[in-house]
């Protein structure tokens, strides 16, 4: 499967560590596809924890880690999927909106 070229890379504001013991100070999230949406769908738990794992994928880290997150650096994955939800023309006038000042890009 072909993954969109945008990546938004997320700067942590407390560190966390990945399955291998890493320390990792920020975290890359690729833009979904409707493909991703459709294979967590299925899952019988709650909203909130489909969620979690769609994001814990789309950053490509297990859902443990993703588990060891402040709210504060979890609320801003899920500001970044939210933005990802709008056409790329308009996203940057809602990361402002949303109070975010640049936006952090790699591919395209």
């Amino acid at each position: 499967m072909t993954y969109p070229a945008e990546v938004k890379v997320i700067t942590l504001y407390t560190a966390i560590k990945d399955q291998q013991g890493n320390e990792l100070t920020c975290l890359s999230m690729r833009e979904p596809k409707v493909f991703d949406r459709l294979k967590f769908s299925y899952l019988t738990c709650s909203e909130d924890e489909k969620d979690l794992i769609m994001i814990a994928d789309l950053c490509g880290q297990d859902v443990d880690v993703l588990k060891g997150l402040t709210i504060a650096d979890y609320k801003q994955l899920e500001d970044q999927f939210v933005v990802f939800m709008v056409p790329p023309q308009k996203r940057a006038a809602l990361l402002k909106k949303m109070g975010y000042q640049k936006e952090k890009s790699s591919g395209q």
